[in-house]
């Protein structure tokens, strides 16, 4: 983790304080806060004062842009009346009491290796750990700058608007009621609050817990985290993540990877699979909307029988098996393709609800599963194809129940009578060719009912 040393005038023009910063957005803070105390030194406006647990409260210099406390030893320390700049260069920890700052204030704090406990006030600020297991708590409305090292870090964010950089350790994190925004790049421990926060993830195996406001997650760049989210959120996954939703949630799948998402309760699920992934969507008792991706096997579960869930298979090679499934659902293969007439290998399969699926462009195979009347809908605009293949459909389970029905929309009314005079047993499987030179193949299904079909 890249840093570095910062050396911040001190007390006295030759007097300077070294502080060592093992982080890489801590080093960034703790530059500016040099440069800052080097500007005011430079124009003969800055004023520190050098402190021990022990001595009396100094007094600010009037006049002075920037009034400094520099410590040197560890122990208590209490933010002096009027000072607004506090740097400390020591192994041992520091205990700092700002908590009588007020609203108006604005307090800067670099602290060395040896890591601090922080009490906040009233105030806005910034915080800056060098090093060492830090304790933050902001118990006040005020906005802060947070960022630590590669310590075991604590920080209670308050209820402003914070940005929080935990660094590479092992850290708890707890938002409060601002808008706060939070880069992970440890492994941590992340309590969200009611507002609306915003979380990039860099490390792993880190755990979310939700709060009531609105969340957005970005975790590609991390991985085998866990989210357990209460309010409105939107996660764009990394590979492994782990998805618990209680409320209306959007999941953008990982690529190359794997994604698990639940919904606890009754709200809505929208997910989103990256390309070559493998992905598990369980909607709970909600209503889920689910889009492949090419290379992507999604298996689905779950569902709400009252409010049909929608799976959509892209324009790639996919699988979208929701043979899990016991709310009936409706299934869609793309009709969309880069190449006309291109359509990818797809399937997709029912679960024990009365599933609804609708074929399209490319090579599929329909499994409508164990529910007693599964709809199998071709329709001539969905299978399109101008100049290239004609679309190829098995459906691979007509014959296991029956209430399934075959619908032939958009192709004339005499449609059904004109497919079914095409029919041809082969191996104990059936085919018909469609008007557009779709076929369509019932496997183990020797004579086709007329009544099963459907059309106009």
């Amino acid at each position: 983790m890249a840093g570095g040393i910062v050396t911040v005038v001190g007390s006295a023009s030759d007097h300077v304080i070294p502080v060592t910063v093992n982080g890489a957005q801590a080093y960034t803070l703790a530059q500016a806060y040099q440069s800052a105390v080097d500007a005011a030194a430079s124009a003969g406006t800055a004023f520190s004062v050098d402190v021990t647990p022990t001595s009396a409260a100094p007094s600010p210099a009037t006049g002075s842009s920037i009034n400094q406390l520099v410590a040197e030893t560890g122990g208590l320390y209490t933010y002096a009346s009027g000072f607004d700049h506090f740097v400390t260069n020591t192994v041992d920890h520091v205990y700092i009491d700002a908590t009588a700052a007020t609203s108006g204030e604005t307090l800067s704090t670099l602290v060395g290796i040896g890591g601090a406990t922080y009490l906040a006030g009233a105030e806005s600020g910034t915080f800056i750990a060098g090093g060492g297991n830090n304790l933050f708590i902001n118990s006040g409305a005020g906005s802060y700058t947070i960022a630590t090292s590669d310590g075991n870090d604590t920080i209670f964010s308050g209820n402003g608007n914070s940005s929080i950089d935990a660094g590479l350790g092992s850290n708890l994190i707890v938002l409060g009621s601002g808008a706060d925004t939070v880069n992970s790049e440890g492994t941590d421990r992340i309590f969200l609050g009611s507002g609306s926060d915003t979380l990039n993830m860099f490390g792993s195996h880190s755990t979310v817990y939700g709060g009531t406001g609105t969340s957005y997650i970005e975790g590609i760049g991390g991985s085998n985290n866990t989210f357990n989210l209460n309010g409105v959120s939107t996660v764009f996954a990394g590979a492994g993540d782990t998805i618990n939703a209680s409320a209306a949630t959007s999941v953008f799948g990982a690529s190359n990877g794997t994604t698990t998402v639940s919904e606890v309760g009754s709200s809505t699920l929208t997910f989103i699979a990256g390309s070559a992934a493998s992905a598990t969507v369980n909607a709970g008792l909600g209503v889920a909307t689910v889009f492949g991706a090419n290379g992507s096997n999604i298996t689905f579960t779950g569902g709400n029988s009252s409010g049909h869930s929608v799976l959509v298979a892209g324009s790639g090679n996919e699988t979208l098996n929701g043979s899990g499934s016991t709310a009936g659902f409706a299934g869609f293969i793309s009709n969309v393709s880069s190449v006309v007439g291109a359509g990818g290998i797809n399937s997709i399969s029912g679960g024990t609800g009365a599933d609804t699926l609708v074929a399209g462009l490319g090579q599929q195979t329909l499994t409508g599963g164990s529910g007693a009347g599964n709809l199998f809908v071709i329709a001539a605009n969905g299978t399109a194809h101008g100049s290239g293949a004609a679309p190829s459909i098995t459906i691979s389970d007509f014959g296991s129940a029956s209430g399934n029905l075959v619908g032939l929309f958009g192709y004339g009314s005499g449609e059904v009578a004109n497919a079914l005079a095409t029919a041809k047993t082969v191996g104990g499987n059936t085919t018909i060719t469609l008007a557009d030179n779709s076929t369509v193949t019932f496997t183990n299904v020797t004579s086709l009912d007329p009544s099963k079909f459907f059309g106009g």
